[in-house]
């Protein structure tokens, strides 16, 4: 008997050694978009999975939604006055993806609000933390595979206050 409680304590530490391949990227990170170009845009990132997803439950895949909201902060070198007028500007990326394998996150984005043409939609091959607090890895980047995205995950409310 008393190996069985020692082995039932142990599966269960097993479990929680690793929070981040069981637990879910659902909801809002924050990050930061770079590619070689100069460009650099911040980002909200509202992902959606299970049956919190409307289309996700519809799927009924293991399919991850998602919205990117962009805002360009600084648009490279070779300044124009239209890229001096468009820093500051946001807009509306749609995404939807899968996790593949352990911590990998894919990502591609399928829509987007752009009426400047600011960003468009790319593709990303995200890591998560063995934690689950941060994503990063690099997107498509208009095929060079060059752009680069880290995020973290939004803190919540549960918080403790400073003691």
């Amino acid at each position: 008997m008393r190996k069985r409680v020692v082995l039932a304590g142990l599966i269960l530490l097993g479990g929680l050694a690793c929070p981040a391949q069981t637990g879910s990227v659902a909801g809002v990170w924050r990050g930061i978009w770079t590619n070689p170009e100069g460009l650099v845009y911040t980002a909200v990132l509202t992902l959606e999975t299970g049956p919190g997803c409307k289309t996700c439950a519809v799927i009924n895949d293991g399919s991850i939604r998602g919205k990117i909201v962009w805002t360009l902060r600084k648009a490279g070198p070779n300044l124009t006055p239209k890229s001096v007028d468009i820093v500051g500007m946001t807009d509306t990326e749609l995404v939807k993806g899968e996790m593949k394998g352990d911590g990998l996150l894919i990502l591609n984005g399928y829509e987007a609000d752009d009426p400047t043409h600011l960003k468009g939609t790319d593709q990303y091959r995200l890591a998560i933390s063995d934690n689950g607090k941060v994503m990063g890895g690099i997107t498509l980047n208009g095929g060079s595979w060059t752009g680069q995205f880290i995020a973290v995950r939004e803190q919540t409310a549960e918080r403790r206050a400073p003691q």
